[in-house]
């Protein structure tokens, strides 16, 4: 396969997050059980708007707090949100291997503003072998699976190299929705899920 460009997701594929790190330190800010800190992350769609860019990490932040029924400082939230990441070591020989011979990708991911940050500043591999093509959800107002977001992916990539089709592109994700919707988009994709299986996708793909 001509695989010219490779879209990589963040989480669980760049970075493993824990959201069972998340609710335990968030049951330790609030005093509420981590059935209850989830509720209030989740439930009501509050992070899903805050990944599509449609509401601010202070909007977000009022909303968590009304639902707990108690207040607390921003940053000692955005902790308890953000500081749930590892890295990904099985993914780092092959990145590796991209950035020494300069091969064309990017990051492509549903994640919020708090979250990116937080992780460009704490990995500084990201920005050092990642440093441009970044999709990202809050900033394409929209969340993969949706088209949309691909259709922008397309777009950058085509800023670079004018003449890529979809098809020429491979994208690897941890969740088989996303890379459904990539492939019917075009794109070539596959799910990731252990060292060995992502050997054995990309020796099908090329010579790395």
């Amino acid at each position: 396969m001509n695989i010219r460009f490779i879209f990589f997701d963040l989480g669980n594929v760049l970075l493993r997050f824990s959201i069972q790190r998340l609710a335990r330190q968030g049951a330790a800010l609030t005093g509420c059980t981590e059935a209850e800190v989830l509720h209030a992350v989740f439930s009501n769609g509050m992070e899903q708007k805050l990944e599509c860019g449609e509401i601010s990490e202070q909007e977000f932040y009022e909303s968590f707090c009304n639902v707990i029924g108690k207040r607390f400082e921003p940053q000692q939230l955005a902790n308890v949100l953000n500081d749930i990441f590892e890295v990904v070591e099985e993914v780092q020989p092959f990145l590796a291997k991209l950035t020494a011979i300069d091969f064309p990708r990017g990051i492509l991911s549903n994640t919020g503003p708090g979250h990116w940050n937080h992780c460009i500043g704490k990995y500084p591999f990201l920005l050092q072998d990642f440093p441009k093509n970044h999709v990202l959800s809050f900033r394409a107002g929209v969340m993969k699976p949706d088209q949309k977001i691909y259709e922008t992916a397309l777009e950058t990539v085509r800023q670079n190299i004018p003449d890529i089709k979809p098809k020429e592109i491979l994208f690897i994700d941890d969740l088989e929705p996303n890379v459904a919707g990539a492939k019917e988009f075009g794109f070539d994709s596959f799910q990731f899920i252990s060292e060995q299986q992502l050997v054995k996708e990309l020796m099908l793909r090329g010579d790395w």
